[in-house]
Order: structure tokens, then sequence, then C-alpha cells
């Protein structure tokens, strides 16, 4: 390590209740995906004051700020700034943007996932300034919009961005993670004739066709990947083309959440799909379509883009995740070994674009989408230290590989 551990440390608790105090912040605006303007601006002002030696807002309206360093490897950092639906506030213990600390926690929609963690990866870099330290190459803190609905802000990143290796802050509990399971959305629409429901020799429901194919979609063979496990899929949306309960539907759409395996495409997915529909419906009219979604930001930007979340396993073996585990391992003087993600990731989108991606936040990731969320103060704490010094790991892997 370039910078004495020690040092970054104390700079780190020396800024705890600053990063603490931001976090909550941030907790305390609501910023729905494509709803992101208001808590764009208090992250740009937060990085001017931090002392970023450049900070702009992309096209998407995603936030980009820059530490500058030598011509060594350029280090990406990389968050978002939308949250879920908080639901009803009745179920909360406490108000979801209340920003509310009890215990050693900080509650609030999207402290864990990931207003907590973002705070933490932006007070991280900016230790290096704090500490009047040039890192051997840039430093890009990303801060993308609308990840919750598809990672458009990531996916429009890499089409203008570049760095030699990335850190996805998603929470981990602060451990690492070296890749997840991808997400693809699809679509299955079963065809019929529609007809009087008094009458339904006149019509052909395509309830059946959907009955039957559902019966068999759980046992249908998954694919198993050392490290991830098996793929899986799951029915969540059913509907049809009529509003009236006595007619017979000339349709029915059913939506289909297929989480996949790095070794598993689209393409491979759907071909899967057809050959269990043509087994268990010979005769089927069914239309299998990767399914799609409109989408504008906040600055209106408008865009199509397919319900993918791209899935990637780095190797054990791997420079970047030795580099970072033994760092971890060494900062926070234990060893919480690597896994995997078990939901998909912005960190996809980064290694489809080239970027080798590591994963570690602070936080309990089962708190997420949930009325208890909630972040540990002392894991933040933790986090600050561990993102400046695997900053400086990666580099120097990038550097040597």
């Amino acid at each position: 390590m370039l910078i004495p551990l020690a040092n970054i440390q104390t700079i780190a608790q020396e800024r705890q209740a600053a990063t603490i105090a931001f976090a909550r912040q941030i907790v305390q605006i609501p910023s729905r995906s494509g709803q992101e303007r208001e808590i764009a601006a208090a992250i740009s002002y937060e990085m001017k004051n931090l002392g970023y030696d450049k900070i702009w807002t992309d096209e998407a309206g995603n936030v980009i700020g820059k530490i500058s360093g030598g011509q060594g490897p350029t280090i990406l950092l990389n968050g978002h700034m939308d949250h879920v639906d908080p639901g009803p506030a009745a179920g909360w213990p406490y108000p979801p943007f209340s920003g509310q600390i009890v215990d050693g926690e900080l509650w609030g929609r999207g402290s864990v996932d990931m207003k907590g963690p973002v705070a933490c990866m932006i007070y991280a870099a900016s230790l290096f300034k704090q500490l009047d330290f040039s890192p051997p190459g840039d430093i890009l803190m990303t801060v993308p919009v609308m990840e919750e609905v598809g990672g458009l802000g990531t996916r429009h990143l890499t089409s203008h961005l570049q760095a030699d290796a990335a850190i996805c802050g998603e929470p981990s509990h602060n451990t690492l993670r070296r890749g997840h399971r991808g997400r693809v959305g699809l679509h299955l629409t079963f065809k019929g004739r529609s007809a009087h429901a008094s009458t339904p020799h006149l019509g052909v429901n395509p309830h059946y066709s959907a009955a039957t194919f559902l019966t068999r979609l759980p046992i249908m063979e998954m694919t198993r990947e050392e490290g991830v496990g098996a793929s899986s899929v799951t029915p969540t949306l059913y509907v049809t083309d009529q509003r009236s309960p006595n007619v017979i539907p000339g349709e029915v759409r059913l939506t289909l959440d297929w989480r996949n395996v790095p070794g598993e495409s689209p393409e491979t997915i759907v071909a899967k799909i057809r050959a269990l529909l043509n087994s268990c419906l010979p005769e089927n009219e069914t239309t299998i379509e990767i399914a799609s979604s409109e989408f504008t930001t906040y600055t209106g930007l408008r865009t199509t883009l397919p319900d993918i979340f791209p899935s990637f396993l780095l190797a054990e073996d791997d420079p970047f995740v030795q580099a970072a585990h033994a760092t971890l391992v060494d900062v926070l003087g234990r060893d919480d070994g690597v896994d995997i993600w078990r939901f998909a990731t912005d960190g996809g989108h980064l290694m489809t674009a080239g970027i080798p991606t590591v994963g570690f936040g602070p936080g309990d990731e089962k708190l997420a989408h949930t009325n208890q969320e909630r972040i540990s103060l002392a894991q933040m704490e933790e986090a600050v230290v561990a993102y400046a010094a695997l900053i400086l790991a990666l580099a120097e892997a990038a550097a040597t590989n």
C-alpha cells in the first residue's frame, strides 16, 4: 500500500461524522427512478466541497466526480442514486425518509441500497485529497440514475467512460463479491380466440395453454455453473387482453423472471423456452420475446432498453479478486472469504463493457427493498477505509497484469 494504513484510518475516523451526515441527508431526499434531480444536485455539491478535481453530469443525469491521479490505471467506483418505492408508511418502524439513527444504524428507504455505500465511496475517494496524495491513476466516482429499473445509467456511462477496473459498491456486508447471476425478463403471449363466456365452444381459451406450460415450467432442467449455482425461472405477471369477467380472452401474456448463470445467453434462454413449449403444446402459436421498456431520465433522455442485467463471474484466482481479497484481509483484520451476490447489479453492465469488476459494500443486502431497511454506521466507517485501500490494490493489479 502506497499510503500507510494508519493514515487512511485516521482521516476516515475524522471524517466519519461528515460521512454519516451526508448519508443521512441523501436518505432524506426521495429519489425514485427517473426522479433523481434533487439528489444529483446534493451529490454534486458534496463532491465539490470535498475537493474533487472535476464534477459533471452527463446526458442521462449520471453524476461523475474525478480525482486526478498519475499516468497509471483508472479505477471506477459505481453506485446508484435511485431507490424502489417505500411502500406503505405504516409498515416502517420509522418514516422511510426520516434518516433516523437508532442503535448505531441509519434507517430509511435507500439507506442500504445504496445511499449509505454511495456516501462511503464518495468520501473514500476524497481521502486522497485530504492526505494530499495523488493516486496512481484517475479515480472516477460514478453515481448513475435508474439502476433499479434496468441499469440505464450505467449502460449510458459505459458508452463514454472507460476504466481499467471497477468496484461495484452494492451492499455485501463488507465482504468481497466476484459476480452474480444475471436477469432476463421475458414475455410469452398465448394466443386463443375470444368468445362470450356462455358459449365456450365458440372460442379457444388461452388460459389452458398457459396452464399447461406453467405446470411443466417447475420441472424444466436448468443450467448449473460452479460458483453461482443454477439458473432459476419464476412466473411473475399474468394479464389478458380483456377486462370483462364474462369474455374468453383472445390472448394472455405471461411474464417470466429468468435468473441466468454467466454461460447462458438470452438467446439460449429463448430457445429453451421454445423447446419446452413445443414439447407440451406441439401446435401452439405462442410468441416469446425479451421484454423491453421505454425510460425517460430526469434530464429528458428517452431510450428503450431490453430487460437484461448481464451475469458475470470472475475466477477465484483472477488477479483483481486476489488483490482485493488480500487487501481486505489486511485492512479489516479478518478473512471473510469471497462470495457472490444473489441479485443482479450494475457490475454486469461494467463487465460487459470490458471493465473488470469486484463488489464490496457496507450493509446487509437482505434488508434492501424491505420496510426494515437500515445500515450499520460501524460498517460504513469500516467501508470508507476499505474502499480507499481497494482503489490502490486494484490500480496495482491493473498495472501488473
